[in-house]
């Protein structure tokens, strides 16, 4: 389900997707990803979706999913995905001669998405997602 910016709202998103995630080892904040990129966001037939040129977006971390923020300059929208659609999520970390990136790619019963982060990222991205249970890659995080 992607939320519009007027749609977006605490309770429907509690209501789908529970309460937020809050780490027991911080006092007031909620958990969240590092800001992603978007490379690609489409649904299963490869029709983009909520894609802008220049957005980026941060996954929170909820009881029962994750809340996708896709942001581009004033404009947001929130895409929920429930545990339970989630049929592949992957994180590497990619060198090429000029730079390396950290990817995300998921593939749920709705969507497909490509997302990419600095590569100092990597660590901490794959302590997020491992916390959940929820990626697919068997990969030890790098030296």
């Amino acid at each position: 389900m992607i939320l519009k910016e007027s749609e977006i709202d605490k309770e429907t998103i509690h209501d789908i997707l529970g309460k937020p995630f809050k780490d027991p080892k911080k006092w007031f904040t909620v958990t969240g990803s590092c800001y992603y990129f978007i490379k690609e966001l489409t649904d299963h037939d490869g029709n983009e979706i909520l894609i802008w040129e220049d957005s980026k977006g941060i996954f929170q971390h909820h009881e029962h999913g994750l809340a996708l923020y896709v942001n581009r300059s004033n404009y947001q929208r929130v895409v929920l995905i429930r545990f339970g659609t989630i049929e592949t999520l992957v994180l590497n970390l990619i060198k090429t001669d000029i730079s390396k990136e950290t990817t995300l790619q998921f593939k749920t019963s709705e969507y497909v998405g490509t997302f990419i982060a600095n590569h100092s990222e990597y660590k901490s991205q794959y302590a997020y997602f491992s916390r959940m249970g929820v990626l697919d890659n068997d990969l030890r995080t790098p030296d």
